[in-house]
């Protein structure tokens, strides 16, 4: 599934950059084209202006430089057209113009024309066959631009042309390139896409992974306990003579087992509620040094009950802007978890106090202690120390309370000395009005 899904994501990044750099490079040509037909149409029509108001135009020359001998151009002498060859015999400038009279008969052309006069006859001639002032043929192989200029008092007009090969010849080099960059981009995307696609499915693994093992953690918890009911109702059932009295053991072993289902589901939809962000925080200021002691006191006969020393240092008032419910919530779980740790003749110390404008909470216990190896690994959901299983702890509330103390903008942590002692440490920046 994750391989598809990586494919897919990866064949969608690679084709919207193929899809953009498409666009960028029709783009480019269609802007490039029109600029330079922008340009020549500009240039003819200035050039225009200056042959009907008689200005002497010199054109540049060809990139060679002039041919040898006289320069040609200017009117044709008797014969025709001084230049042999067909089409040309010579290069010439991009640019060059063509007088014709009244009868549309050559009388003059621009310096440094080396067409053959068959060649700009016929080129003539297809010029005037076309209706439109200006635009733009092809002539045996080669792209012209031209414009029409007629002369005042009918006394005929000038076509200047323009031969577009270069420009055509540029606008495929350019084609060209764009292309090949682009097909070079487009095998790179493919990597770079492929490597963006597995940093996204990673998250994505990691949820999927954590909601199946959360499942599975799930199941396994509840089948316990449910195994336990099936097996006390069938030891009920199997005596059904006895009066409820008599099969108190029983019932009370299902008490306490669904006691303990309905803490598990409780967690499970807290839990649940905080994965969909629908788990709120109802904050006010409240004095928290009462809230702790209020929490600790139900915890007392618990203690007493394993002869466990439990204290509570909370003498310092201390004011602070939270979730009261869920701040006792997390003194609860500390509690409740280093009573179950620690054994019978230990002692407890819940102590709160103000550090450098911050509450600190502590829930220390002599308990059996954690192992270096499952230190970073106690606040994941389900998760116990092997040892632990017997405790009767889900796993789930040092979880929850990690999240409720990190929602404050709170920190938890944990230090422990394998058999000797385990201290949770709470901060929570305090907010004064």
């Amino acid at each position: 599934m994750f391989r598809n899904l990586r494919l897919k994501l990866t064949l969608v990044n690679m084709s919207i950059i193929a899809l953009l750099f498409l666009l960028l490079t029709v783009g480019a040509y269609f802007l490039v084209q029109d600029r330079m037909e922008k340009n020549t149409e500009l240039f003819m029509d200035r050039m225009a202006d200056d042959l009907i108001n008689g200005a002497h135009i010199m054109l540049p020359p060809p990139v060679n430089g002039p041919p040898e001998g006289p320069l040609p151009g200017g009117p044709p002498p008797p014969g025709g057209l001084p230049l042999a060859g067909h089409p040309s015999n010579g290069p010439m400038p991009l640019f060059f113009f063509v007088r014709l009279d009244t009868n549309e008969d050559i009388v003059s052309f621009s310096p440094f024309l080396s067409l053959s006069n068959s060649y700009l006859t016929a080129l003539v001639e297809e010029t005037l066959d076309i209706d439109n002032v200006r635009g733009s043929f092809e002539f045996r192989e080669t792209e012209y631009s031209y414009l029409k200029a007629p002369l005042p008092k009918n006394q005929g007009m000038f076509i200047i042309y323009k031969d577009a090969t270069h420009d055509k010849t540029a606008l495929r080099l350019m084609i060209t390139a764009l292309s090949f960059t682009g097909l070079i981009c487009v095998i790179l995307s493919f990597f770079g896409s492929l490597i963006v696609a597995n940093k996204a499915m990673y998250p994505i693994q990691q949820a999927w992974q954590q909601q199946k093992d959360f499942l599975a953690d799930a199941s396994h918890e509840l089948r316990t306990p449910l195994s336990i009911i099936q097996m006390n109702l069938e030891a009920v059932r199997a005596n059904p003579e006895e009066t409820v009295q008599e099969q108190t053991k029983w019932l009370d072993n299902i008490a306490e087992v669904t006691f303990g289902m309905s803490k598990l589901v409780d967690s499970l939809l807290f839990l649940a509620r905080i994965d969909s962000r629908q788990q709120l925080l109802q904050k006010e200021y409240f004095a928290l040094h009462q809230a702790v002691v209020l929490t600790a006191n139900p915890f007392l006969p618990m203690a007493q009950v394993k002869n466990i020393s439990l204290s509570i240092r909370a003498a310092e008032e201390i004011y602070y802007f939270g979730d009261e419910a869920k701040i006792r919530q997390v003194i609860g779980i500390l509690l409740d978890n280093a009573i179950r740790h620690t054994p019978e003749s230990g002692s407890i110390t819940t102590s709160l106090k103000c550090q450098n404008q911050t509450a600190v909470l502590s829930v220390t216990d002599t308990g059996e202690g954690i192992a270096s190896e499952h230190l970073d690994k106690i606040f994941n959901r389900f998760y116990q120390v092997d040892s632990a299983r017997a405790k009767g702890g889900t796993g789930l509330g040092l979880s929850i309370a990690k999240w409720i103390v990190e929602t404050h903008g709170g920190t938890i942590a944990v230090a422990s000395i394998p058999g000797k002692e385990t201290t949770f440490t709470v901060r929570l920046p305090l907010k004064y009005k």
